[in-house]
């Protein structure tokens, strides 16, 4: 994996320098904690790209985006009055270059010591029609979305640095907003607020430890030690566009969102899966780990970082052979997180554990946090905030068009899969990282395979 050449980066580091060495937030510690070589905490988003990438004009983007992504440069370090901290570096990220198609082998999910290496490894794929650019990420520095903020600085770079491009604002960057990541939904509930998020946070991890998940991989044999990996990288298949137009008819009419049709389809597709694999699940919970972003108003110009809650959603296999009642059951509970933000118990119970010194005991248990993940990313182009000229099926960057992307979550111990939904202006794209430990590439495809099948029967045309 080649090693683009460190040069300083000083025309963004005037505004930082008052910011760095910047103490770790309780999501982020929490991710450094539960690395570890087999599951390693690294996340995925591939870049979709249509035309021939310029190596010297992406080696231009790459020092202009990551000026602007200062924790996809830093490193841990301590300090007596901090704590664990990020520390600010120059260094820019390893860039593995090949041919579209090529597979991601290079150091691929090899656990990355961020006291010593910044935690961003990046995989270029070109060819002469279509291209790829994978962001392959530790947790702690970034979260899905924050690699948005992320593909559009490398984007809008690479769009100003192509000669004769019509120069594109990059969006508003704003550093001073990293203070403050995973904080914006915590802060001045008020004393009614305050009372009823002691309440839900109770609740929450009471159910969280008292209803205990039924793993994925309960009916595989235990990772042997210096097991070898199966498979690398995610799969993703796409819901074809009457599928996806008729969805989008039905959940609008019945009044319900995509998501919530897409979560309960992924309970319903896991069952399936699962049960034919030999796993009896009967009124055991299967539970699907759903993050969410807490950015607040006006953080779209915060740079590249992780602000994540995580929501965890149990369901009896009782229920879920219902599928109607299933999503009866989901609705009204999704619709509470999205509105109270009540993922960010997430994180107030993590401070509390991290404070109490628990956070090893947490993470180093046999128990099942979730069954699996699946988290939404959404239409990309619409997060956006440069404005980069419209193109044939995407947008203009340069020589490029960008059409989209994909990506998923990290597998961690005894979650054996993590999911994820992309959406364009036609089509759904659903993809999956699974344990690579106990799943080939071809038991991936056909899980994978399930949950789109599941997805189109919902939409009435299967």
């Amino acid at each position: 994996m080649s090693q683009l050449a460190t040069q300083p980066i000083t025309e963004y580091d005037a505004q930082l320098e008052e910011l760095f060495p910047l103490s770790l937030s309780a999501v982020e510690k929490f991710m450094v904690a539960d690395a570890r070589p087999h599951y390693p905490m690294m996340c995925d988003v591939e870049l979709q790209l249509q035309g021939t990438i310029r190596r010297d004009t992406f080696d231009e983007a790459l020092a202009f985006a990551i000026a602007r992504a200062p924790l996809f440069r830093s490193v841990l370090g301590s300090d007596k009055k901090l704590g664990l901290t990020w520390q600010l570096t120059d260094r820019l990220p390893p860039v593995d270059w090949d041919s579209y198609g090529k597979p991601y082998l290079a150091n691929y999910d090899d656990l990355i010591d961020l006291r010593t290496d910044p935690g961003l490894r990046i995989y270029v794929r070109s060819g002469e029609e279509r291209s790829t650019i994978l962001l392959h990420f530790h947790h702690a520095t970034c979260d899905g979305l924050g690699s948005f903020v992320f593909a559009e600085d490398l984007l809008t770079g690479y769009h100003n640095a192509t000669p004769g491009a019509t120069y594109v604002k990059p969006r508003k960057w704003e550093p001073q907003r990293l203070r403050k990541r995973c904080t914006s939904a915590l802060e001045n509930p008020g004393l009614w607020r305050g009372l009823y998020d002691v309440q839900c946070g109770i609740r929450g991890a009471a159910n969280f430890f008292l209803e205990r998940p039924l793993p994925m991989t309960a009916g595989k044999p235990p990772l042997v030690q210096n097991a070898s990996r199966l498979q690398n990288g995610l799969i993703t298949i796409p819901v074809n566009a009457e599928a996806t137009r008729a969805l989008r008819t039905w959940t609008a009419a019945q009044k319900v969102t995509l998501n919530d049709v897409l979560l309960r389809d992924l309970f319903v597709a896991l069952h399936q899966w699962m049960s034919e694999q030999g796993t009896t699940i009967g009124s055991r919970r299967l539970r699907i780990l759903m993050p969410q972003s807490l950015r607040g108003r006006g953080d779209a110009a915060m740079p590249a970082t992780n602000d994540l809650g995580f929501a965890f959603l149990a369901r009896k296999g009782t229920l879920i052979e219902n599928p109607t009642a299933l999503l009866d059951s989901l609705t009204p509970e999704l619709a509470a997180i999205r509105k109270d933000n009540l993922s960010r118990h997430f994180i107030g119970g993590l401070e509390l554990v991290d404070k109490l010194g628990l956070l090893p005991w947490l993470l180093n248990g046999s128990s099942c946090f979730s069954t699996a993940v699946l988290t939404n990313f959404g239409n990309s182009w619409r997060r956006f905030q440069a404005k980069l000229p419209p193109g044939e099926g995407g947008l203009t960057a340069g020589n490029l068009i960008y059409d989209g992307l994909v990506g998923t979550p990290p597998c961690r111990p005894h979650t054996g899969a993590a999911f994820s939904v992309s959406t364009t202006a036609d089509k759904i794209y659903l993809s999956v990282k699974h344990d690579p430990f106990h799943y080939s590439r071809e038991e991936s495809q056909d899980l994978l395979t399930r949950y789109v099948e599941q997805v189109t029967r919902s939409a009435g045309l299967s």
